[in-house]
């Protein structure tokens, strides 16, 4: 069994300053085509061939027999000097079968993927390493970075969205969130108060027995919050915060890195501020605020100058 791996996300922005960073460099070498590996090399490809001015072409491939084909009717005339773009350099056939196929055709060509890492098959001319232990995440493949998932092997038999992996937070979803200054007042009678609350009579529309909780509350009071859930029918894992790793202010990123390093594709989150922040820190997940009656996906990234915003 391959060790779990965190996820390193790659949004569009991301996606595009890749690819931006090299299209100097590409136009110097005078290439004559883009051609993408369908599905994963599309974007990337789509981007590529629109910096350079070039025609984009497509190849599809058969993981079954290992069967390289053209996926669009137009092919480049040969020999071509040609960029090869897919996604990611795995551990698999499909690119290294990609780039003997258009070599046997006579043409010169040299491969671009957004990832790599030490255990590709390939080691792609042009692309970035992602750290040890990471796996690279694209928005176009939104659930495939999920344990369920991975157990297909890469061959689903349903459509990829039944395999996204849902995680929620604790306090405001499943029961009401106590005002901050009770705990500061008197804590340990706010945390015996809160103890006693029952589950919040609208719940989010989700199997909600086995599935993980992500919360800030501190892992000194696990016990406590773990009696609470099994009172009242939540079994799923439990994921609370190292207080040596991140305060309560840094509530945010201690969810943002657990959603990560555990690969969950959904996040449910009650205070809008942190949802803000988990969403510009995971990227790619899906992050929705949850109001207490309704569901909002959220999205954020980074402003660097308010006057250009």
């Amino acid at each position: 069994m391959n060790p779990v791996r965190s996820a390193y996300p790659y949004d569009y922005s991301r996606v595009e300053i890749a690819i931006a960073e090299y299209l100097p460099q590409w136009r110097s070498l005078q290439f004559d085509a883009v051609v993408a590996i369908a599905r994963g090399g599309m974007v990337p490809g789509l981007m590529a061939s629109m910096g350079l001015s070039l025609p984009l072409y497509a190849l599809s491939y058969s993981r079954a027999d290992r069967c390289v084909s053209w996926y669009t009717n137009q092919k480049p005339g040969a020999p071509s000097r040609i960029l090869l773009v897919e996604d990611i350099a795995g551990r698999g056939t499909t690119l290294s079968d990609s780039l003997a196929f258009l070599q046997q055709l006579g043409h010169d060509t040299k491969v671009f993927t957004l990832a790599y890492d030490t255990d590709s098959r390939i080691r792609p001319d042009y692309g970035q390493e992602i750290p040890a232990g990471m796996r690279a995440w694209f928005p176009w493949e939104q659930a495939s970075i999920s344990a369920a998932f991975d157990q297909t092997g890469n061959q689903p038999a349903k459509p990829e969205h039944e395999y996204a992996s849902w995680a929620i937070d604790l306090d405001g979803i499943l029961l009401m969130d106590l005002p901050e200054h009770l705990y500061a007042q008197a804590l340990q009678d706010t945390l015996a108060q809160r103890d006693l609350l029952l589950p919040n009579k609208t719940l989010p529309g989700l199997s909600l027995t086995d599935i993980t909780i992500i919360t800030g509350r501190p892992e000194q009071d696990r016990e406590r919050t773990q009696a609470w859930l099994s009172r009242h029918g939540f079994h799923g894992p439990l994921i609370m915060r190292n207080e040596s790793l991140y305060s309560a202010e840094q509530t945010a990123a201690h969810k943002a890195q657990a959603i990560l390093a555990r690969c969950h594709t959904h996040f449910l989150e009650s205070d809008a501020g942190q949802a803000l922040e988990i969403a510009r820190q995971t990227r790619v997940a899906r992050v929705i605020w949850w109001s207490g009656h309704q569901a909002l996906l959220v999205h954020a990234s980074q402003v660097e100058d308010l006057r250009l915003a």
